[in-house]
């Protein structure tokens, strides 16, 4: 058995429109596609196509905006070049976005693609394969786009998008994290697993049935959390909770990773935010709560990120009687980090405690090796 680690990056910048494409997108990006190259690892990115269709609009009115819609395309050429995949990644807010004195205007009452009406829907997601498969396979002929996840995972509910991305060609979902909840926007208390894919119901991307399209869940895991030691006291917080010893690096790369995004995105800002109501359950809750946690490399310190695959990699070893490669999904923003570095951790750390039992896997590869033995079994 090995477990098939799927790195995806959410490739965007800020939600509201904010951020400087080259400094928080476009620059991070072939620095991480360096790193994969030196560790022999591989990327999906998931490609948000809603900002690529905004520049390219604003493009003969500002050469800004056609600098910046070149760049995009050329830096996902090289990364299917490299051997890293691209896949479908869409945030309707940018449909119809204004630009004026310098910013964008972007339509936060469409923030979630449920929310838009089947046509728009089957519009967007046509658009956005079709873009993707005919800017990519300029450089490799037999590209597909054959994955999506959904802006801010707002994939909920899901029966008109699994039509629509089916009628499309879009055979894989990975919008899923188990226990995952943000009020108003998805509930994933129900989902079927948080690591082994499944068929998704033709009502259901949280459900097991036979609708064709297979969900690849983010990896997430059940702990009891307290969000006070975890912020004021790391070290413990990370002993009591993961039985692991943190190194100070890795502590102070969160601390600035935080400091930076604070500056970049200031709180005020975050739409996703903005219904999240304080009041004195909330605070309670920071006291100690059961929470759900993404594999996130780009907030989980290296050496607990590894620790994590170790004992999935237990787990999974001890019960199963199969040769078979477990697809684990990581997830990770580009603009969220400040550097690489967690990343760069992570492989040494995968190099080091297990070079025989991880491989690195991208999207394409896992739809390839599952979809087929899923619908096998049906």
């Amino acid at each position: 058995m090995k477990i098939g680690l799927i790195l995806t990056n959410d490739w965007e910048i800020f939600g509201d429109g904010t951020g400087d494409y080259f400094e928080i997108q476009h620059n991070p990006l072939a620095e991480l596609l360096g790193l994969m190259k030196e560790f022999d690892a591989r990327i999906t990115i998931m490609a948000e196509v809603g900002q690529q269709f905004a520049h390219i609009a604003l493009s003969d009115r500002f050469d800004r905006a056609k600098e910046i819609s070149s760049s995009w395309e050329g830096i996902l050429k090289d990364a299917i070049k490299s051997g890293s995949d691209v896949q479908l990644h869409i945030h309707p807010q940018w449909l119809n976005a204004d630009f004026d004195s310098g910013k964008w205007l972007l339509n936060m009452d469409k923030w979630a693609i449920s929310s838009l009406d089947g046509e728009t829907i089957e519009a967007l997601i046509l658009k956005g394969k079709s873009y993707l498969e005919t800017l990519l396979k300029s450089v490799k002929k037999d590209y597909q786009c054959l994955a999506f996840r959904a802006g801010a995972y707002c994939i909920q509910p899901s029966q008109v998008i699994i039509e629509k991305l089916l009628k499309a060609g879009i055979i894989c979902d990975t919008s899923v994290t188990r226990g995952l909840i943000n009020e108003g926007f998805y509930d994933f208390s129900d989902a079927h697993s948080n690591i082994l894919p499944w068929i998704c119901s033709e009502n259901s991307v949280t459900k097991q049935g036979n609708s064709g399209l297979m969900e690849i869940p983010i990896y997430s895991k059940s702990l009891l959390q307290s969000k006070v030691i975890e912020r004021f006291f790391p070290t413990l917080f990370y002993k009591s909770t993961f039985n692991i010893k943190v190194p100070d690096r890795e502590l102070e790369w969160q601390k600035e990773r935080e400091r930076v995004k604070s500056i970049r995105y200031p709180r005020e800002q975050r739409f996703y935010k903005s219904k999240q109501k304080k009041n004195f359950s909330f605070y309670l809750k920071a006291i100690l709560q059961k929470t759900i946690i993404q594999l996130d490399y780009d907030y989980i310190p290296a050496s607990v990120f590894v620790k994590i695959l170790s004992d999935i990699y237990k787990e999974y070893d001890q019960n199963t009687t199969e040769n078979l490669i477990i697809p684990v999904v990581a997830s990770g923003h580009i603009k969220d980090a400040h550097t690489n570095d967690n990343l760069k951790w992570i492989f040494e750390n995968i190099k080091k405690d297990l070079p025989e039992k991880v491989v690195y896997w991208t999207l394409s590869d896992a739809i390839n090796y599952w979809y087929p033995k899923l619908n096998s079994r049906e």
